[in-house]
């Protein structure tokens, strides 16, 4: 009998051992995952962030765009083109008569 329970106490031992092993890889794996998940997690905060600034951007740009379609458009016409002249460049008709200098800048 006494040799009976020796094997009978080293099973368990060995056994635990086995078990420790196993939890302690469990463990270290969970710890791991738990780990990658919260970087990932602040990095998604971060993109998100980043597509919100993108996003404003591009609807300024697209305001932007937009303007200069219709800047394109005007420039079509002869009588937007007059007005422009005159007022940016401070031309005249032959025959105008002009109140005062236009404006330098």
């Amino acid at each position: 009998m006494a040799k009976g329970s020796a094997k009978q106490a080293a099973k368990p031992k060995s056994e635990l051992r086995r078990r420790r092993l196993y939890f302690t890889i469990v463990g270290g794996v969970s710890l791991w995952a738990i780990f990658a998940f919260w970087d990932q997690t602040g990095a998604m905060k971060e993109k998100k962030a980043e597509m919100g600034v993108l996003l404003q951007r591009l609807e300024e740009v697209r305001a932007e765009h937009d303007s200069y379609q219709s800047e394109v458009t005007r420039l079509q016409d002869p009588e937007y083109i007059e007005q422009k002249v005159r007022k940016d460049f401070g031309m005249t008709r032959p025959g105008d008569k002009v109140f005062g200098s236009p404006a330098e800048e």
